[in-house]
């Protein structure tokens, strides 16, 4: 079975790999063939099935991978080592590639002509490729990293979440961040709304009973010459 069943692209080397693959695993466990790409696979006795499994995995990454990945990764005979192929070429472990991840992390700020969900999600792409490298701890940091990044425009905000709590998580921060914009959102949809409707009816009534006193004021004149 295909991926692009599922509307998955193939992997192209330029697309998110961590994306893809997850997306992948899902499809290859719903296939009930995950195993032939995990340790797993090694612990089974039963030869045929093995060898179907690892026939199934193979073909499924295959099909969803590009020309140019298909000739980056060669012809493998097992799942298992087409999987580990792929995560050598698309996943940087070296430490020049962890240090280059951690301080874009750490230089993390919000760019607010953007909405928040799309900085979230290229905080979150960015925690993902660390954890990736191998940073198991990055969490320990993602709070206090995301509250620095809040400019100065909200800085209501970072005192209403920096004070009277005895921790801060992730979670706080975001829905600090999303209902700061709610706010900000509500508050423009108010001033850009027209006069208030009954004031501009109060005016128009004015306007009509002034037209019409002049009106009778003209006809008793001309019945007076």
């Amino acid at each position: 079975m295909s991926a692009n069943m599922y509307g998955m692209l193939p992997f192209n080397g330029k697309t998110d790999f961590d994306i893809w693959k997850q997306k992948i695993k899902c499809v290859l466990i719903q296939q009930k063939v995950f195993r032939a790409v995990s340790e797993l696979y090694l612990d089974s006795d039963d030869s045929a099935k093995i060898a179907e499994m690892n026939e199934t995995a193979c073909s499924t990454i295959y099909l969803n991978l590009s020309d140019y990945v298909l000739r980056k990764v060669g012809i493998l005979d097992s799942a298992k080592k087409l999987w580990d192929k792929l995560d050598d070429l698309y996943t940087d472990t070296s430490l020049p590639g962890k240090l280059f991840l951690l301080e874009k992390f750490f230089r993390f700020r919000l760019d607010l002509t953007k909405d928040i969900d799309e900085n979230l999600d290229i905080f979150n792409k960015l925690i993902q490729n660390i954890k990736q490298s191998g940073d198991k701890h990055i969490d320990d940091y993602t709070a206090v990293v995301l509250l620095n990044a809040i400019p100065d425009s909200y800085n209501d905000v970072k005192s209403a979440i920096k004070y009277g709590r005895d921790d801060v998580t992730l979670d706080i921060v975001v829905n600090g961040l999303k209902s700061k914009e709610l706010d900000l959102k509500h508050n423009r949809s108010i001033s850009s709304q027209p006069k208030d409707s009954g004031e501009a009816m109060f005016v128009r009534g004015r306007s009509k009973s002034r037209s019409k006193n002049q009106k009778q004021d003209a006809q008793a004149k001309n019945s007076n010459p």
